[in-house]
């Protein structure tokens, strides 16, 4: 079973985006499932589609902000953890130990993304006024 990250556009809205941004980036992803009643979508999706969005010549300045913004904080939430070519000889020890600890630093380092950006939602879901 892969385990994918979710996030609605509502999330999306909540991290800074404006809807019509939001509405732009997902109108060409499929969502995955239902969170409640709002349609959740892949974060690497999402990434990609704001990569492709970042590519359009006619952006304003505050929208290319906002956007590298989400960006920054969807990355970190993702899987990163490259697995490391260890040899079977007198180090192997070490090299199972040195894995062990790469995925438990990875594994902090997601949940501390996940944090971060919880944070950015309920800062613009409540910050704003």
């Amino acid at each position: 079973m892969i385990k994918m990250e979710l996030i609605t556009q509502k999330q999306l809205v909540d991290l800074g985006l404006t809807r019509y941004v939001t509405k732009q980036i997902v109108t060409q992803l499929t969502p995955i499932t239902k969170i409640k009643r709002a349609n959740a979508y892949n974060v690497q999706e999402i990434i990609v589609s704001i990569d492709n969005y970042l590519n359009k010549k006619r952006i304003k300045q505050n929208t290319i902000d906002s956007l590298k913004k989400v960006k920054n904080i969807l990355v970190p939430t993702l899987d990163n953890l490259v697995q490391g070519e260890f040899g079977s000889d007198d180090i192997s020890e070490i090299g199972n130990l040195a894995q062990k600890i790469m995925a438990k630093s990875s594994q902090i380092n997601r949940k501390i993304a996940k944090l971060e950006r919880r944070s950015q939602e309920i800062k613009g879901r409540y910050g704003k006024k």
